[in-house]
């Protein structure tokens, strides 16, 4: 006969039976009488069922996690084939085998206790007088008795959750789940910001913080578990996946039992319930924060009394913000509530106002394009094409007000430009011009100095106006321009001397440099 493969026995809690039956708790039952033959000592094994079988290959009846009841009626007494029985078992998963003496084998077959020694998996000797049913009904009864235990204590600790919840919200639901747990507890709001904890992890948000960036990859998922060699630390989802209005942060020394999950996830519909606003209090916070920013934009208040009050609504006074605008197109109605709403469901720190001219928002530099994402998006999916948005560069919290004009700019050249988004940060001349009444409005300024050069329709003309765009665009530098140009640099300090005897510019005034660029770049066709 072929040789037998000896296994190791697989692992001794069935992953998917929380309510498993201790071994040892078997054995320590007297009216049994059951005695462990291999190994020396009980080990950490959890049983699902007890199953008697007295088949030569019972693996098709089998579906791990048993202790499996025999006889060995059909026992072959041949070694090899005791343990080619013994190798199946294990590979079906098998959790233990108890073997009853008296009917057919005085002792246990040695070839079995061999097998068992050698796999690891447990081996129980059961006496003639223990009935196999007896067994079966103790793993019952003892299955039964835990259920039981486990709906108890969470019953029980809904009430005192609830209790605690109603006496000292958030903070105090935090500390009676620490409790029961034997855990450290940490609340984060929908911005990440700490809400309560209860137990001490100095690290704790830091380490929750790093997992949620790697939930975001996984959009359906609502909880993360991390399992270490110290314990597991387990993060849950607040509120509705489209829009969580917090997290809950749980670490216990080791793993969560089903009864641990349980409760877990009852302190997840109650904090649900405390972080939940409703419809009236999200929009008395939109009015709210709206008064802060209308005050942050007012040059006669002071800006760090008002900076204080935006860390209610998720800033910091060291933040760098951006101001954003959402200009709608003449005659349209104020995209507010679109915004607003975007910005709530991109879960970020935010203050928004309807200004004379368009929604002004104050958000992180950090959350600046997340931001701009979302409310391009909100306007996108409720057809709002006329709203076109302007971002400013960013600026210290206590300057944000500077913020609005620039918006503003990055916002007209977007419309100009036929985009969505304007980006201040990435305006050029040209894109400032593309506004027709910015356009017109250079060009009238700029019409008498350049009146010469550009009225004029003679050969010189024509190489003077080309020779001072291009030493212009060149930053006013001798050499670059000159190179660009194809002369030598007295020449064009030649041509130059003559520009500022037709248009009466310093061209070493940066001012003046300033305004005939401007004026060159508004000309039609330009």
């Amino acid at each position: 006969m072929d040789t037998v493969s000896m296994t190791a026995v697989p692992p001794a809690v069935p992953p998917d039976d929380p309510y498993g039956v201790s071994l040892a708790w078997l054995l320590d039952q007297d009216a049994l009488g059951l005695r462990l033959v291999e190994p020396a000592e009980a080990p950490e094994v959890r049983l699902g069922w007890a199953h008697a079988i007295e088949v030569l290959d019972p693996t098709p009846f089998l579906g791990g996690g048993e202790l499996v009841l025999t006889t060995g009626l059909r026992m072959p007494r041949a070694h090899a084939e005791q343990e080619a029985y013994v190798v199946r078992l294990v590979a079906a998963g098998v959790v233990g085998l108890a073997f009853g003496v008296g009917v057919r084998f005085a002792t246990i077959p040695v070839g079995l206790r061999d097998a068992c020694r050698r796999t690891g998996l447990p081996l129980l000797e059961v006496p003639l007088p223990t009935p196999f049913v007896a067994i079966a009904q103790a793993v019952a009864a003892r299955r039964a008795e835990q259920e039981n235990a486990v709906m108890h204590r969470a019953v029980t600790f809904q009430r005192q959750m609830t209790r605690a919840a109603l006496d000292g919200g958030v903070a105090g639901l935090s500390a009676a789940l620490a409790h029961e747990l034997h855990a450290t507890v940490l609340v984060l709001d929908e911005l990440e910001h700490p809400v309560a904890s209860a137990g001490e992890a100095p690290d704790l948000r830091d380490r929750v913080v790093a997992e949620l960036a790697g939930l975001a990859a996984w959009p359906g998922r609502a909880s993360i578990a991390v399992v270490s060699g110290t314990g597991t630390l387990a993060v849950q989802r607040l509120g509705g996946l489209e829009r969580p209005s917090g997290w809950l942060a749980v670490e216990v020394p080791g793993a969560l039992s089903v009864g641990d999950r349980l409760l877990l996830n009852q302190a997840v519909s109650l904090l649900t319930l405390q972080r939940e606003r409703p419809r009236e209090l999200v929009d008395a916070r939109h009015r709210l924060g709206a008064t802060v920013l209308e005050l942050l934009l007012d040059d006669d208040v002071v800006a760090p009394s008002v900076v204080r009050h935006l860390e209610h609504f998720g800033f910091e006074p060291g933040d760098r913000v951006r101001m954003l605008i959402a200009v709608p197109g003449k005659g349209r109605t104020s995209p507010l509530d679109l915004v607003a709403h975007a910005l709530d469901a991109a879960s970020v720190a935010h203050v928004e106002t309807d200004a004379t001219d368009g929604v002004l928002v104050l958000v992180r530099d950090e959350d600046v394009h997340g931001s701009a994402d979302a409310v391009a998006e909100g306007l996108a999916r409720a057809g709002r094409h006329d709203v076109v948005v302007g971002v400013s560069g960013a600026l210290p919290i206590g300057r944000a007000a500077s913020g609005r004009a620039a918006a503003l700019h990055a916002a007209a050249s977007a419309r100009a430009s036929h985009q969505q988004v304007g980006w201040y940060g990435t305006l050029t001349l040209e894109a400032i011009l593309a506004d027709d009444v910015v356009r017109a409005r250079v060009a009238t300024l700029a019409a008498s100095p350049l009146a010469p050069l550009l009225d004029g329709d003679s050969e010189r003309e024509r190489v003077l106006l080309e020779s001072l765009e291009v030493f212009l665009r060149h930053n006013g530098s001798w050499e670059t321009a000159s190179r660009a140009l194809g002369v030598h640099r007295h020449t064009l300090r030649n041509r130059m001397a003559r520009v500022e005897e037709l248009t009466g510019a310093r061209l070493d005034v940066a001012e003046d440099r300033v305004a005939l660029l401007l004026g060159l770049l508004a000309r039609d066709g330009t």
